[in-house]
């Protein structure tokens, strides 16, 4: 009963907890649960996107640009994070994000990632004033989801739950 419910809150704070705390660009401290430099509320984008009085199209595809930018880094932040770890390193076979299995899961996810947003926006070029629009707001929105999933990878990779009385690594 304790490990399903600590699990649940470890879990719990790190989807939810700290996503509104808007990262410093100093380096990671040790035990803290979000380590990259990016802001999940996305506090930026919704400064850029609250300053256009037009409505156009271009200008809110100028602001995603820029938030599909600082997403790409934070991606490369976890990747490069993961890989300090030797059982990240082992999965990948190597130490580096030029090739292993976090090359190609990247190519991938970005392969489906396009895909999916290409035919999203098709579907909702009436809603959207040009498909470019559409296409990377869905993009955008995408990349958050995998941002989240690194983000609990990385969390609980540096979880010692080893002090609990009922803890068994086999379990999880």
């Amino acid at each position: 009963m304790w490990k399903k419910l600590l699990t649940t809150v470890a879990v719990a704070t790190l989807c939810f907890g700290s996503a509104g705390a808007q990262q410093s660009p100093n380096p990671p401290q040790e035990g803290s649960v979000i380590q990259a430099n990016y802001d999940f509320d996305q506090t930026i984008y919704n400064s850029c996107i609250s300053r256009i009085s037009n409505g156009s199209g271009p200008a809110y595809v100028g602001c995603i640009d820029q938030e599909l930018r600082r997403q790409e880094s934070a991606m490369q932040f976890f990747y490069t994070e993961l890989l300090k770890q030797e059982q990240y390193q082992k999965w990948n076979n190597g130490k580096t994000l030029a090739s292993g299995n976090i090359k190609d899961m990247n190519d991938q996810y970005i392969a489906y990632r396009d895909r999916l947003c290409s035919m999203f926006a098709i579907g909702m070029m009436n809603f959207y004033q040009n498909i470019e629009w559409g296409r990377k707001e869905c993009m955008m929105k995408v990349n958050d989801e995998m941002l989240r999933r690194l983000q609990r990878f990385y969390g609980e990779s540096l979880a010692d739950f080893s002090h609990f009385n009922d803890f068994d690594p086999g379990t999880i």
